[in-house]
């Protein structure tokens, strides 16, 4: 257990601080090692970072030592691609995640089954999980199996990557949706009657998504409180809401909601919030709210984000080639042509705001790359000198003739470590052998000079931290065996607490504030018990956190 002591004796007033961290392994982020120090916390900011022994004059009587002996301590981690208001649904008992463990559409509805049993109260049953990939290629299910197992309630299940949304009619009726309907993107698949079948794909699902966020003030608030309690147990001080919502007079009153929680002391974690990159004359709206809420407190508004294409596993991702297993397609653009985010990207960097794009296949990543080309041939930014945070989402295939390009533009890669896992080698399949050799492409982009943030995407994937960063250090799975055909393709521990940190910081354009340790600095700190650095590899999924400090605020501590 880590030591505390309470107070320490014979401390010069001027230089009282509140909190002393010490360890014989701190990582502050600047180096690619742990040293022996201490940490001094004042109010909100770290006071000073120390190696050797502690300044006798850091402590007083109300100084609390906490000691940490051989254990890690470092800068608190940032989930650079989260979204957070379809995380704390998943995190709540208004969503069940056991679908993800389905091995067919009938197991599903089964799972679907022993949560409504266990939930009586709900009309609404919502799921996140499901994926095609751990059905042994079946094809996508319809309402037809939901209507029969749940004709009385609203059925919403979303399939592992949000890309795909599996309904009921009810759930079909509760979110307005028939055969008139006409999404913005994406498609209402129809059966051969003309109905909707139950299945929204890509940009059609966002409809079904507002539905995650559908709930009283007083269940918002419940459901907010478990997701960041959760967060504070596994060091995440940073995240974000990454989904694509439009900005409407619905959204600015949440926001607002949001700050007035904050200022209740609600949050335990910075919250960095994007709306959709929009087709309009100008961007009034978005600079209004970032003037408002861009700088200061926990709730803050980032920038654009948008979606190129869809994913490789329903054949919705863009890709340069026809898909090994479905050689008359190379996918389809999830929402626009290429021509929209060109001009889209050209216009918001003009105003100085940031663009984050999805993008999976490698045609999408191509796309991404040129709209970020024009936009700093356009705005007289070459290689982005002006440090615009825009950034390409996922990457799970590129051409390797694009990698070099990410530091030639100044473009930001955003990935998600255990993707690889959840993939489960269906890339191998549907891109071919040649192809897959650049999937999740960490080690060449790093050593290309391109900045790597890491994130988790949850609730696509659980947000814990460690079974991300094992699965960047080893290119491992959940069993610990090696998954993927790439295995040069390991980053070392420290790149990747790095890319947890450093580049998290930058990538939410905080570097000032946050993501490493350093004199002045926010206090956003956590303490672990044992030090990554000298465990075997295969036991970095097993490490703890024993302190979470936020701002100097001790947010969460071991019992």
């Amino acid at each position: 257990m880590t030591k505390m002591v309470k107070k320490k004796t014979g401390g010069r007033k001027m230089n009282h601080v509140d909190t002393i961290i010490k360890s014989e392994a701190i990582f502050t982020g600047l180096d690619d090692a742990p040293f022996k120090g201490a940490i001094a916390i004042s109010g909100d900011k770290i006071f000073d970072v120390v190696k050797g022994q502690v300044p006798d004059d850091w402590s007083s009587d109300d100084t609390k030592i906490i000691d940490c002996g051989n254990k890690l301590v470092m800068p608190g981690l940032i989930d650079a691609h989260f979204h957070f208001f379809m995380g704390t649904c998943a995190n709540s008992r208004y969503m069940t995640t056991d679908i993800e463990k389905s091995t067919s559409e009938e197991d599903c509805i089964r799972i679907v089954k022993e949560y409504e049993k266990a939930n009586p109260d709900l009309n609404r049953l919502m799921g996140w999980g499901w994926f095609l990939a751990n059905w042994n290629g079946a094809p996508l299910p319809t309402k037809e199996s939901l209507d029969k197992a749940f004709p009385d309630k609203e059925l919403i299940l979303f399939c592992a990557d949000g890309h795909t949304v599996w309904l009921n009619s009810k759930g079909l009726e509760a979110c307005g949706i028939d055969e008139n309907t006409v999404p913005v993107s994406g498609e209402v698949v129809l059966g051969d009657d003309g109905k909707p079948n139950g299945i929204l794909m890509e940009g059609a699902g966002l409809i079904a998504l507002e539905k995650m966020s559908d709930f009283s003030v007083d269940v918002m608030k419940e459901i907010y409180a478990e997701c960041f309690e959760a967060l504070a147990q596994r060091g995440v001080t940073t995240i974000s809401d990454i989904s694509v919502p439009v900005l409407s007079d619905e959204y600015r009153e949440l926001v607002k909601r949001l700050k007035q929680m904050e200022e209740e002391g609600l949050f335990t974690s910075r919250l960095n919030l994007y709306t959709r990159l929009r087709d309009v004359p100008d961007y009034g709206e978005e600079i209004a709210l970032r003037e408002k809420y861009g700088k200061d407190g926990l709730v803050r508004y980032a920038g654009f984000k948008h979606v190129i294409d869809g994913v490789t596993s329903t054949f919705t991702g863009l890709m340069l080639e026809p898909y090994s297993d479905k050689p008359e397609s190379c996918g389809d653009p999830a929402n626009f042509e290429k021509s929209f985010y060109v001009e889209a990207v050209k216009k918001a960097n003009a105003e100085g705001i940031g663009v984050r794009l999805h993008c999976v296949g490698d045609r999408a990543v191509r796309w991404a790359l040129d709209a970020f080309e024009e936009s700093n041939k356009a705005n007289n930014n070459p290689g982005n000198k002006k440090e615009l945070k825009n950034t390409i989402e996922h990457i799970e295939t590129i051409h390797p003739d694009d990698i070099p390009r990410f530091k030639e533009l100044g473009v930001i890669a955003s990935m998600q470590p255990f993707h690889l896992t959840l993939d489960a080698n269906e890339k191998i399949y549907r891109v071919g052998d040649e192809r897959v050799r650049w999937e999740w492409p960490h080690r060449s982009l790093l050593d290309s000079g391109a900045r790597l943030a890491f994130g988790t995407d949850y609730p696509t994937v659980h947000f814990d931290p460690f079974e991300n960063i094992y699965s960047a250090v080893t290119r491992k799975d959940t069993d610990r065996k090696p998954t993927g055909v790439n295995p040069e393709e390991c980053i070392s521990l420290a790149e990747t607490l790095k890319c947890y940190t450093v580049e998290g910081a930058y990538t939410y354009d905080m570097s000032d504030e946050i993501g490493t340790l350093e004199k002045g600095k926010q206090a956003d700190i956590i303490t672990l018990d044992c030090n990554l650095f000298n465990i075997p590899e295969d036991e970095i999924p097993n490490a703890n956190v024993e302190h979470t400090f936020l701002s100097g605020k001790e947010v969460y501590s071991i019992k």
